[in-house]
C-alpha cells in the first residue's frame, strides 16, 4: 500500500514539475513566502524551483519571528541561498530597527549584482532609510518605488536609470547632486511624487529641507522624459512645476501625458490653480483628470482665483483632449 502511495505521489510529483517555468512562477508568486519555501521539502527537484525565483516578496507578516531582528537574518539567509537572478524585489521594512539598516544595505549591493529589474521598498517606520549608492549601479532597473526614505551621493558611481520606466517616491528626501541622476530617466513613463523634498541636514528623526529657491525645476526637466504618459503629483510639486511661468504653458510639450492626477488641491490657491492650467496648456493630450481636494477654508478670500479663473485669457483651446474629470472630497469652495 505504501509502495502504491508513493508512486503516486511520485507521479503527481513528476506533473508539476514537467509544468513550463513561468507557470511554476506563477504558482510560487501567489504563495506567502513562508509556503514558497515549504514547497522545497517536496522533492529535490522544487528544491532548486523556490531557490531559483526570480520574485521575492519579504513582509514581515507573512515570515514566522520571535523578535523583528529575526525577519533580518531569515532575509538574509533567503538571498544567501538564491540561486540565479532577482528581477523583482518588494520589502517592508517598517519594523527593522535602524541599527540593522546596514544588513539592508548590503542587500541592496546584492540585488545590483543580480539583474533587478523592479524593487519596492515600503517604510512606514519613525526612521528614515538612507539607500546606499548601490541602487544607482541597478542599470537594469525599471521600477522603482521608495517610502520613507533618503536619497545618498552617488559616491564616485556615476551609473543612472537609463532603463526606468516607473518612479514612484512617497516621502523621499535627496540632496541636489542625486536629484539630476534622477528625473533625468529618458524612458520614464509613470511619476509619482508625493512629499518629497531636497535634504539639507538629515538627522535620526528629522529632514530639514532647503528653502523654495533650492526647489527642483520640474519644468525644466520635462524635456527629460518624452515618453512620460502618466503624472502623480500633490500640491506642494505642482506649485513648484510652473513657479517660474504661472500665467503661461511650460517650456515644452509633454506630448505624450494621457492620465493626470493631483493631491492635496486647493481651490483657494491661486499658484496651485494656474499651475494646473498650465500643466494643461502644456499637454495637449491629456484624457483623464482626477484631482483630490485639500478640505478647503470657507472663509478664504476667493477673488483672486475667481478672477483669474473668469478671464478668458487663462482658457485654451488646446485643452480639448480632457474625457474624464474626477475631483474627489470637494467642497466648500465657490472656485
Amino acid at each position: 500500500m505504501d509502495i502504491l502511495g508513493n508512486s503516486k505521489w511520485r507521479a503527481m510529483d513528476d506533473k508539476l514539475i514537467n509544468l513550463p517555468m513561468d507557470v511554476l512562477n506563477c504558482i510560487l508568486d501567489h504563495l506567502p513566502i513562508r509556503d514558497a519555501a515549504r514547497t522545497s521539502i517536496l522533492s529535490t527537484k522544487w528544491r532548486y524551483i523556490w531557490a531559483g525565483h526570480p520574485k521575492l516578496l519579504l513582509n514581515p507578516n507573512n515570515i514566522v519571528t520571535v523578535t523583528k531582528n529575526d525577519f533580518v537574518g531569515i532575509g538574509n539567509e533567503i538571498l544567501l541561498q538564491h540561486i540565479g537572478p532577482i528581477l523583482t524585489f518588494y520589502v517592508d521594512i517598517s519594523d527593522v530597527h535602524m541599527s540593522q539598516y546596514p544588513n539592508i544595505d548590503r542587500w541592496i549591493l546584492y540585488l545590483s549584482r543580480n539583474g533587478l529589474r523592479e524593487l519596492r521598498m515600503k517604510n512606514s517606520g519613525v526612521s528614515l532609510y538612507a539607500l546606499p549608492s548601490y541602487i544607482f549601479l541597478c542599470e537594469e532597473l525599471k521600477h522603482l518605488a521608495l517610502c520613507n526614505c533618503i536619497f545618498k551621493p552617488p559616491c564616485g558611481t556615476t551609473g543612472s536609470f537609463h532603463s526606468l520606466k516607473e518612479l514612484s517616491l512617497n516621502q523621499v528626501a535627496f540632496k541636489p547632486e542625486v536629484s539630476a541622476s534622477i528625473f533625468t530617466a529618458s524612458k520614464l513613463e509613470t511619476l509619482r511624487l508625493i512629499k518629497c523634498s531636497v535634504a539639507q541636514v538629515v538627522l535620526p528623526m528629522e529632514v530639514k529641507s532647503f528653502g523654495p529657491g533650492k526647489s527642483i525645476n520640474f519644468a525644466s526637466l520635462f524635456e527629460h522624459w518624452p515618453l512620460i504618459s502618466t503624472l502623480f503629483l500633490d500640491g506642494y510639486h505642482l506649485k513648484h512645476l510652473a513657479a517660474d511661468s504661472i500665467t503661461s504653458a511650460l517650456p515644452v510639450k509633454v506630448n505624450h501625458l494621457r492620465d493626470l492626477t493631483l493631491y492635496g488641491i486647493n481651490f483657494t490657491d491661486l499658484v496651485q490653480i494656474s499651475s494646473i492650467l498650465c500643466l494643461l496648456h502644456s499637454s495637449p493630450r491629456v484624457h483623464s483628470l482626477v484631482i483630490w481636494m485639500n478640505v478647503p477654508t470657507v472663509t478664504a478670500d476667493n477673488n483672486l482665483v475667481l478672477q483669474y479663473l473668469q478671464e478668458r485669457s487663462c482658457m485654451s483651446e488646446e485643452i480639448n483632449s480632457l474625457r474624464a474629470l474626477k475631483m474627489i472630497y470637494f467642497q466648500g469652495s465657490r472656485a
